[in-house]
């Protein structure tokens, strides 16, 4: 009995559990320059009081109540955390990249590595738009329960996908038995019959926000992003059952027809929106349905891809897509698009975070502040977490601390010294 206690806390260590500390903290934040909100000025000098992980407090020369330490970050501009809109777990295996085969179980225990890493990286919140065996919704249970560590998870679980579609990487000859894997349990459809059952099944396990794949796209081997892969009564189907549900829905979408069909089913946010045209803009507008660009991961492909031995097809996909990519991010910045952030990353460590997809937006024609806005403010209101976005009173005490003005220069952002959720340090110099 005692090995099998000696095992049990020594996997709780593993997991960071002994330097967890209490759920939310206490401290006196000072600052070099406080950017508390995206809508207000900057304030010089300004001071965060943080009483059990909430915003009690913003102003100067606040007092300390007996008992509280005092974090010194006066050498530096403050701002709120970042939130991800659109993220991925579990798929990255050293030294087999991105995508890599693995069972479920592996798959789960390389999640609460990544959601480790995102919060070390200062990112408050992440949606999480795609796993297989439902790891986003046990790794978000397992945060909440205080058993991991990491930041808010807005888990999809399963996407909702056609067979042979974008979610679709199953390419072993058709004499393989397969009635168990195509199923609406793990998000494949065939008619809208099929769609309301798939998004029923994933609200029943836990799902939070529903992914659906409208059209095909770049990494998937066995389609093409200019196909249209849902129907609109498929659409149609997930948007009313999710909305029945109180949830909200995705959209990946890469084509005008894909688009123009999700936008008017219903759904709330277009990721990646490759192919806008003035009436999609006017109409997304018109319902206040946003656009989850996805920048970074386009940047990076064309940047990177062949270093991290991605396949040929991607490689041309993403060259073709760009172009178009970046063309509708510009018309939907200049028409006044509701704009959220998500960099369609991994979150394993050393990939890209939603700090590289602002720096992005700026690349593309966003200003630093458009940028930041989305990446909190934005956010925040498209995936339902009021408490975050801002370090206003009664919101969550959630800042980061960087070298330098993220507001005049963006890659500020790259130069994070310091990382505090609910009150606790997470990186950085600890409160005295």
């Amino acid at each position: 009995m005692k090995l099998h206690h000696e095992i049990g806390l020594a996997l709780a260590l593993g997991l960071g559990l002994a330097a967890q500390g209490p759920a939310a903290g206490s401290m006196l934040v000072k600052t070099g320059t406080l950017i508390y909100s995206l809508q207000a000025p900057p304030m010089p000098g300004g001071e965060v009081l943080i009483r059990k992980g909430r915003v009690a407090a913003v102003g100067r020369a606040l007092a300390a109540p007996a008992g509280v330490p005092t974090l010194d970050l006066s050498r530096f501009t403050v701002m709120p955390e970042l939130l991800d809109a659109h993220t991925h777990l579990g798929t990255s295996l050293p030294g087999a990249g991105r995508g890599a085969p693995s069972s479920d179980a592996l798959a789960g225990v390389l999640a609460a590595r990544d959601v480790a890493y995102a919060q070390d990286a200062g990112v408050a919140a992440m949606r999480v738009l795609g796993t297989a065996g439902f790891i986003d919704v046990a790794v978000a249970r397992a945060i909440d329960a205080g058993v991991i560590r990491g930041p808010h998870i807005i888990p999809a679980a399963y996407p909702i996908t056609i067979p042979g579609g974008h979610g679709d990487f199953f390419t072993l000859p058709p004499s393989m038995p397969m009635d168990d894997y195509y199923t609406p349990l793990h998000g494949f459809v065939n008619s809208p019959a099929d769609v309301e059952k798939a998004v029923h099944l994933q609200i029943k396990y836990g799902a939070k926000v529903i992914k659906i794949f409208a059209s095909g796209g770049v990494l998937s081997p066995l389609d093409l992003y200019t196909s249209e892969q849902l129907t609109y009564q498929e659409m149609r189907t997930a948007v009313e059952v999710a909305h029945n549900n109180n949830l909200k829905v995705a959209a990946h979408d890469e084509n005008l027809k894909a688009i123009l069909d999700a936008l008017h089913a219903g759904v709330d946010s277009i990721e990646h929106g490759s192919d806008l045209n003035p009436e999609a803009v006017d109409y997304m507008k018109a319902h206040h349905q946003w656009l989850d660009a996805t920048l970074y991961v386009v940047d990076n492909i064309l940047e990177n891809g062949e270093r991290m031995h991605m396949p040929a097809y991607s490689l041309r996909k993403a060259r073709d897509l760009s172009v178009k990519h970046f063309a509708s991010f510009t018309l939907a910045l200049h028409s006044g698009v509701s704009m959220a952030a998500g960099s369609d990353q991994a979150y394993a460590p050393g990939v890209g975070t939603i700090y590289n997809e602002v720096v992005s937006e700026v690349y593309h024609g966003a200003t630093p502040g458009e940028a930041l806005t989305d990446a909190t403010l934005h956010n925040a209101e498209l995936m339902g977490l009021p408490q975050l976005g801002s370090l206003e009173v009664g919101k969550e005490g959630d800042l980061v601390a960087m070298q330098g003005d993220p507001l005049q220069d963006i890659h500020a952002v790259r130069h994070l010294v310091s990382v505090v959720y609910r009150g606790r340090v997470i990186r950085g110099p600890e409160a005295h």
